[in-house]
């Protein structure tokens, strides 16, 4: 007995030591070939841009081209699928919205894969700002002004969305401020973008490059972010106003899950410096961009709770999946 016990122990040390002795050379030959960025929407979007300029600093450092991969359509879903599916290598990597990971198993039915479980952050890169804004002429110039009059005209006013992050973000201020309105879904992000100025809807959340370029169209009623926006000075945070877990948008980069820790460990030191660099940094803020790093310890943590906090509003609001 005691000898089947250990033969099958040596065994299983001699093939773990197998495994660790390809997985240190396959690191060490690390990268060989060209490198996949895959991002989950079209080029000109601020997660585009934000690839295009880390893809540039970092295959200077690795030594071998990246290649920036847009897999646009059904939100993130079939960016971050191919992501998940792909060999783990590292030759395939997500850059992909944080919350748009963790509200997938909030969006979606029957997915082929787990974003929580199949795909792994390497490191939280950078975030944005969303606005919430209104178009002009509506009889409201500030936030309070506008949570008064929808109290006061129930089920009458309207907000737009075309990803839940948005629609949640929404909801999160219409249920701290008990307000009654009516949704109004948008296949793609263009038409929800445009119903905004045009007075479609009669508010929405936008990325805050976009309320910037429309601003002379729209009245912008709160910030996201830790301290008020240059390009807003006398617009207040959501945190001012009551709602500090209304973030903007993050992005990390992602490996598929089972990706040899040697191969993650350098792809986030070639990220955590270019993100040291002025350069890039500046690239970064004419694209409405703060660099926001975090290893990946803390961005798992970081993904975890926003998945936490999203699935437990998701509950309370009795948002299914569709």
């Amino acid at each position: 007995m005691f000898e089947k016990m250990n033969s099958s122990w040596v065994g299983a040390v001699s093939a773990l030591s197998l495994f660790l002795a390809a997985s240190l050379a396959l690191a060490q030959d690390y990268p060989s070939k060209p490198i996949r960025f895959v991002v989950s929407s079209t080029p000109g979007t601020t997660v585009d841009n934000l690839a295009r300029t880390l893809a540039n600093d970092m295959s200077k450092t690795l030594g071998q081209p990246i290649v920036v991969d847009n897999k646009t359509g059904a939100g993130q879903l079939i960016g971050v699928e191919a992501v998940a599916k792909a060999a783990p290598d590292g030759y395939t990597v997500g850059i992909i919205g944080v919350d748009g990971i963790a509200m997938m198993p909030l969006s979606y039915k029957n997915m082929r894969f787990d974003p929580l479980k199949d795909v792994v952050p390497v490191a939280t890169i950078a975030e944005s700002r969303y606005v919430l804004a209104s178009p002009l002429g509506r009889p409201w110039k500030t936030f309070p002004e506008f949570i008064a009059h929808a109290k006061a005209n129930p089920g009458k006013l309207n907000y737009g969305s075309s990803a839940a992050q948005v629609r949640i973000g929404v909801l999160m201020i219409m249920q701290r401020n008990d307000l009654d309105m009516v949704h109004i879904p948008y296949a793609a992000g263009g038409t929800y973008i445009n119903s905004l100025p045009a007075g479609t809807i009669d508010a929405g959340l936008i990325g805050e490059g976009i309320a910037v370029s429309l601003n002379a169209r729209l009245t912008i009623l709160g910030v996201s972010g830790t301290k008020r926006a240059a390009s807003f000075p006398d617009v207040p945070t959501f945190t001012e106003l009551g709602l500090p877990k209304l973030y903007g948008p993050s992005y990390s980069m992602n490996l598929p899950t089972g990706v040899p820790t040697a191969i993650r460990d350098k792809l986030n030191a070639a990220l955590e410096a270019a993100l040291r660099k002025p350069d890039v940094r500046s690239a970064l803020n004419k694209h409405a961009l703060e660099v926001n790093y975090e290893g990946p310890e803390a961005a798992r943590a970081t993904l975890a709770d926003r998945a936490k906090l999203y699935a437990d509003f998701a509950k309370s609001a009795n948002i299914a999946p569709e």
